[in-house]
């Protein structure tokens, strides 16, 4: 029994305690009282709750503490030590008699003590004179005076939040205002409102209120490029996003419209630059925090949304949005947001949004969303506080009361209302893992506490050197959480900045600190979160370093100093007055162009962009991309023999292919050589390749015919293949291939008979009109320009619908010296099959590898680690992505005609418990299965259903049924013994599909390096589309390991949708031309 005893597993000590009210002192509560003209249904904004502000407002060296009340006066806790608070709010003169919303702690008069700030707002009927903001000036004896209007910043909006910024570099703090627009707000869906939103009013307009450096402010909003019916803010921001030395604001916006970067020109003008920044973010948008979380040296983004981590909650506030209504927001130029988490992650140049796979998507209704080392291990963790006390997004209820509202029945509206459920569930804490994932803590940390918590601050209330949390709960006291781990279990170093007049706070400074091989970046700006002001002292954890090497402070008027070998466990003191060297304006050599290996140029690509305007979903509504989206198909090789490569560009969406001939200064012409293909531009070419057919000296072009919107067995499915008479000049020979009426795509180009003629691997792709069924796939032997369909002979499984496969490669995996044929794609595993001279065998399962079935793009080979054996490269889906699978929950699919229509209907799924669960929302799979709406008639009902439940035994027998393994990207190393050994990519690596690989040695070190890329966008409406790929070059190290060097160091960025990777031989060297699916293609020469 002892024994036993001592191998269970020790609990994990809590981070954090709860204190009570009692413990601390605190009584605070934010208490809403609603009434028949004051609910959820009148004002939409009632429940948003209100902010804190930490800050030491005595100077006696503890951080005291400012709680704003929406129907109850604000307080303020002056800090007596030892975890003990007292509230001297009367005796201050800080009652606020409004509804207080946000709080900001700044020296705003330059006298050596904080102020309060605290912005106002208010229902749809109040006053302006009820919501003028406040200005409270510390008189320096723990009283303060209440003196907004005389600096002419009681703005009368409704107001959300407050920060300060030096936004145009004379030294003075200015002022932002964050409002929104409860008289126009509305959760009505975009089909009722096309363009999302009704315009806002000028009082819920966002304010720029510049200091006149003389006691007083002016709005120069409209001067300044503030724009106007963006009024649905919810958090706010700043930090240098671009790294130019100037601050720039990034707003947080609810619903619609989009959310706003602004941008500082330099010129006293902002410009909104979020849609070339950011490819999607929150929808819901509401607090945001910005810091540098993976020690880069880049600020990264956290925006809180609503979603709950579990399926079956998330079903019952998941509707359904069609394509027509996503479509025309697109047009009106709308981005389309998705209700999620966000966590963009910096790339020096455009974010990538990697919540998903980060594991901080899923937090409930979510307010304040911060980055904190909470266990000073030197990397910043995540909090984030949720709950809400009524369910206004249950679709249940929504519906119920949509159709009283039709009615006119305002008594069962308040009834649903005053019985609606609430989210009453505790906040979330997340350990940065520092591989660009965390894991959820809230438990093992102590965060347990189910309630509605709203703004939070973090802020080392007892000088200890850990970080404490605070958090303004609504309906319940305010939330200490006192940091509680060991002493001397990890060492920090806490800064406080000590800036020249008028700027006493160093508002806008930056940090960076190096300890050992780490490197940390701050941003010096308390405001973030939500509502809330954090306390100004900066806070550094140092993990198990007992001194930090260098700290670099980075003044906002351009002076900067360097402080070394410093000791730590202490709070060190920065005087401004004490920097004097120049700020360096020379940028570091990994970001500066001329040290990067890769350099775009656009003149090296074909002017070519290929549009399909297809809509798949009127033929599958259920499908969860479109797979008339394939393309551009692109095909490399020099044509016309005069030693440059050329490009075919293949046709699609009646567009006919297109081949564009290689000029001897890079640039490429379209072929001006009449090509049959132009009179074909009813097919869908979905795959080319260039290799010689004929042995003749010249390169044939064969082109694999697919399609999704066709009949399954369409002429238009057959392939093709086109002779080069000479010069580039191609004839099409219809009687050199078999009949192949499958769907295809990947081609493969090897000799797996040894007879030095080239055959052909043609892998089937999809029945038309019939996702997720598979097409057979075709081994093509050359007979000297004529193929024959031997893949019956040699591979009998093949000949049969095998799977919908993506990617082929001829590679000798064996070393036998003939080459075997290795095959992935959709709803399928990596596959292999020996030549054993006679056949090609599947030994897949004798391969040593674990059970791989997932979202499989691309296939690349060679050999990484020097060994003499050829290695392999698989891309995947990716792990940041709303379908996820492990071995106990699996992701599948279930396809059948379930209605009797005489249509596949597809079900995806999700594994939970044991049983399998259909990841779709009700409105959805009730629009394409009847029976489903009739069998489960409330979203409550249908998001506690199985499949087993939806269908009958007999239905799921006869339906194809796919599930997954794995999701992830792989290096799969060549044992030597017939057998590979699978390992993820890095995590970087892992942010999208990868649809591209490239095999090359980039740096010129002696070992292979991959370049990948990849997004997949035209996905179901209603789930995030994979769009975090910006490229990225992987250096190999010769052992089979990977680094990756993102886009700001390699210079290699490809956004898009990339749909796949060449390399192109050019005059002045070798170019990667990326194709991107709807979008013009794009060129990387690479650095020689």
């Amino acid at each position: 029994m002892l024994c036993a005893s001592c191998q269970q597993p020790r609990a994990e000590p809590p981070v954090f305690r709860r204190l009570s009210p009692s413990q601390a002192g605190i009584t605070f509560a934010n208490t809403i009282k609603t009434s028949d003209s004051l609910n959820a249904l009148t004002v939409p904004y009632i429940y948003n709750g209100a902010g804190v502000a930490v800050g030491d407002i005595d100077n006696d060296g503890l951080p005291d503490i400012f709680f704003a009340g929406n129907q109850v006066t604000s307080r303020l806790y002056l800090n007596k030590g030892n975890m003990r608070f007292e509230d001297i709010t009367k005796s201050a003169g800080v009652e606020t008699h409004g509804w207080a919303t946000g709080v900001t702690m700044v020296d705003i008069n330059n006298d050596g003590y904080l102020d309060i700030y605290v912005s106002m707002s208010g229902p749809t009927w109040s006053r302006p004179e009820e919501r003028r903001n406040l200005l409270f000036i510390n008189n320096g004896n723990r009283t303060f005076t209440e003196s907004a209007a005389k600096y002419h910043i009681d703005d009368p909006g409704f107001t959300t939040d407050a920060v300060f910024l030096d936004y145009n570099g004379d030294g003075c703090l200015d002022l932002f205002l964050l409002n929104n627009s409860p008289k126009d707000f509305s959760r009505a869906s975009v089909s009722e409102h096309p363009a999302g939103i009704i315009p806002a009013t000028p009082d819920s307009y966002n304010q720029l209120y510049r200091n006149n450096c003389d006691g007083t402010f002016t709005n120069v909003s409209e001067q300044a490029g503030i724009l106007k019916k963006v009024g649905y803010g919810l958090g706010v921001a700043v930090a240098d996003i671009n790294g130019d030395g100037r601050p720039d604001i990034y707003v947080s916006n609810d619903i619609q419209p989009n959310d706003v970067l602004y941008v500082n020109n330099g010129d006293g003008t902002f410009t909104d630059q979020s849609a070339r920044l950011l490819k999607h973010t929150s929808f819901a948008g509401m607090g945001v925090d910005i810091a540098d979380f993976n020690n880069d040296g880049l600020p990264d983004i956290l925006q809180a949304d609503m979603m709950p981590p579990d399926l079956r909650a998330q079903k019952r506030m998941s509707g359904f949005q069609n394509p027509e209504t996503i479509q025309e927001l697109k047009n009106q130029g709308y981005r389309i947001d998705y209700d999620i988490n966000s966590l963009q992650l910096n790339n020096g140049g455009a974010f990538s949004e990697i919540a998903r796979m980060a594991g901080v998507a899923y937090t409930d209704w979510s307010w304040s969303a911060l980055f904190a080392d909470f266990d000073n291990d030197g990397r910043k963790d995540i909090f984030v506080s949720s709950g809400y006390p009524k369910a206004v997004n249950d679709f249940d209820y929504d519906m119920a009361v949509y159709r009283a509202n039709r009615r006119g029945d305002t008594a069962t509206e308040m009834k649903e209302l005053r019985e609606l459920r609430s989210y009453e569930v505790p906040s979330f804490v997340f350990r940065n893992n520092g591989d660009l994932t965390f894991t959820d803590k809230s438990k093992a940390w102590g965060i347990t506490q189910p309630g509605f918590a709203y703004g939070a601050a973090y802020a080392d209330l007892n000088n200890d050197g850990k970080l404490d949390l605070v958090v303004n709960n609504m309906d319940a006291p305010a939330s200490i959480y006192e940091n509680i781990q060991p002493a001397g279990s990890s060492h920090y170093l806490a800064i406080a900045l000590q800036g020249d007049p008028p700027n006493r706070d160093g508002i806008g400074a930056k940090l960076r600190l190096k300890s050992g091989e780490q490197t940390q970046y701050l941003y010096h700006s308390p405001y973030r979160g939500y509502m809330s002001s954090m306390d100004p002292r900066e806070h550094f954890g140092l993990g198990t370093a007992t001194r930090a090497d260098t700290l670099e402070v980075d003044w906002p008027d351009g002076r900067s100093q360097v402080l070394t070998d410093l000791p730590v466990d202490r709070v060190l003191v920065i005087k401004q007055r004490d920097a004097t060297r120049p700020k360096p304006s020379q940028p570091r050599p990994t970001s500066d162009p001329q040290y990067r290996f890769f350099h775009e140029d656009p003149t090296r690509a074909p002017h070519y962009k290929q549009v399909v305007s297809s809509n798949d979903y009127a033929v599958q509504p259920l499908l969860p991309y479109e797979p008339s989206r394939q393309g551009p198909a692109v095909a490399v090789g020099d044509v016309n023999g005069d030693g440059l490569d050329d490009v075919f560009i293949g046709g699609q969406g009646g567009t006919p292919g297109k081949l564009f001939l290689q000029q001897k200064d890079g640039t490429f012409r379209e072929s001006p050589i009449g090509q049959p293909w132009a009179s074909e531009p009813q097919y869908e070419d979905w795959g080319g390749r260039f290799f010689d057919a004929n042995d003749d000296g010249k390169l044939d072009l064969y082109v694999a015919s697919g399609g999704y919107q066709l009949a399954p067995v369409s002429p238009l499915l057959q392939d093709r293949l086109y002779i080069n008479q000479g010069n580039g000049r191609f004839v099409r020979d219809t009687a050199a291939l078999p009949p192949m009426l499958a769907s295809k795509a990947a081609i493969a180009v090897g000799d797996f008979n040894g007879d030095g003629k080239p055959d052909l691997f043609v892998g089937g792709r999809l029945m038309p009109r019939n996702y997720p069924y598979p097409a057979r796939s075709y081994i093509l032997r050359n007979d000297g320009g004529h193929f024959t369909d031997v893949t019956e002979q040699l591979a009998p499984e093949l000949a049969k619908p095998f799977g919908m496969i993506t990617a082929a490669l001829w590679v000798d995996f064996d070393g036998d010296g003939r080459q075997d044929l290795v095959v992935a794609g959709e709803w399928m595993g990596i596959q292999f099959f020996r030549n054993d001279g006679k056949q090609l065998r599947n030994v897949t399962t004798s391969m040593g590898l674990p059970p791989s079935r997932g979202w499989w793009y691309s296939l690349a080979a060679g050999d990484f680690n020097h060994d003499g054996r050829i290695d392999l490269v698989a891309g995947n889906l990716g792990l940041n992505y709303s379908y996820t699978t492990s071995d106990t929950s699996k992701f599948g699919v279930y396809a059948a005609d379930f209605t009797g229509g005489g249509n596949t209907n597809v079900v995806l799924t999700k594994e939970l418990g044991g049983h399998e669960f259909p990841m779709g929302s009700l409105a959805a799979l009730g629009r394409a299965i009847y029976t489903i709406g009739i069998h489960f008639p409330t979203y409550t009902a249908f998001s506690n259903a199985s499949i087993a439940q939806m269908f009958s035994a007999t239905q799921l027998q006869r339906a194809l049924h796919y599930q997954t393994d794995t999701f992830a990207s792989l290096y799969l190393q060549n044992n030597g013994n017939g057998t590979f050994t699978a390992t993820p990519l890095p995590t970087a690596a892992q942010v999208s599909p990868i649809r591209g690989i490239i095999v090359r040695d980039v740096d010129g070190d002696g070992n292979l390096d991959l370049i990948v890329a990849g997004n997949l966008y035209d996905t179901e409406w209603n789930t995030p589309r994979a769009d975090a790929s910006n490229g990225l070059w992987l250096r190999g190290d010769g052992k089979g390991h990977f680094t990756p060097v993102p886009p700001f160091e390699s210079g290699f960025f490809a956004p898009l949708k990339v749909t796949g990777l060449s390399l192109v031989k050019t005059p002045a060297g070798t170019t990667v031309l990326v194709a991107n699916s709807g979008d013009f293609l794009s060129a990387f020469a690479i650095r020689r």
